[in-house]
């Protein structure tokens, strides 16, 4: 909005933009945001995979935002995305919890280099161009030593194998995909879940109406206040629907 550049640069046509579940309806009680860890002893080595995964993409979003927000001049720029920064904080916790804290620090470092091996193949294995191929077999080869290294610190201090908590081999490369269906899916059918607990509600319960207060002091926040800025600037909500109309009917747009 400030700079009049527009998503479809970025997102190039992989996924639309349209609303969700309002980014004040974000923040959640501490004990809203911790989920039940996997078990070590049983857990599917894939999972173990895609916890991490999930974790590192929130703090590494987690962290844009608390350190691009900053550097913006005009003050609602800052603060939507210092609201945003907080959002994502809890993000990062809610997906941390899901690791089992039985963990020793040596089958973390193993399990984490061994997730880094499997995301740098699963990025070589589908790029098409063979510099940025080759850039990404660069980094897969760092992180098989860094692996190597991490297994042999495991055997020295937790005097175990890799072996008993590794998957036997890769598991099937991790693909980039087009995600519209699947987040008008998600849209359409658990825009209203919140958390109590470990659980999912579909109403707001005291808890959370006591947190929204503590946080919103009953103003309207930032992300609010910029979408009601650009339809006053532009006369319209900023959005892209490629295929077709809102599957939430209230969250259609209104002219």
């Amino acid at each position: 909005m400030i700079e009049h550049r527009k998503a479809e640069s970025i997102v190039e046509g992989l996924t639309e933009v349209m609303p969700g579940r309002p980014t004040k309806f974000h923040h959640r009680h501490p004990a809203d945001n911790v989920r039940e860890p996997y078990d070590r002893t049983t857990v599917n080595p894939l999972s173990r995979l895609h916890a991490l995964t999930i974790m590192a993409a929130e703090q590494q979003t987690m962290n844009f935002y608390l350190n691009v927000g900053p550097q913006y001049m005009e003050p609602i720029a800052r603060q939507l995305y210092q609201e945003i920064g907080l959002i994502e904080e809890e993000h990062v916790t809610h997906y941390e919890s899901l690791v089992d804290p039985g963990e020793s620090w040596w089958e973390q470092l193993v399990t984490h280099e061994y997730n880094e091996c499997y995301l740098y193949h699963s990025f070589m294995e589908q790029e098409p161009d063979p510099k940025v191929k080759a850039i990404w077999e660069l980094h897969l080869n760092m992180e098989l030593e860094h692996l190597r290294i991490a297994c042999e610190l495991m055997r020295r201090h937790d005097g175990r194998e890799p072996q008993e908590i590794l998957a036997p081999e890769l598991p099937n490369v991790l693909t980039f995909e087009e995600n519209k269906q699947f987040v008008r899916g998600l849209l359409d059918t658990q825009m209203d879940l919140t958390t109590l607990g470990t659980g999912y509600v579909r109403d707001a319960h005291e808890r959370f109406e006591r947190m929204q207060e503590q946080i919103h002091g009953g103003e309207e926040p930032p992300s609010e206040r910029v979408m009601a800025q650009h339809r006053e600037m532009f006369g319209r909500e900023y959005r892209i629907e490629s295929e077709g109309e809102h599957p939430d009917v209230a969250s259609r747009e209104r002219s």
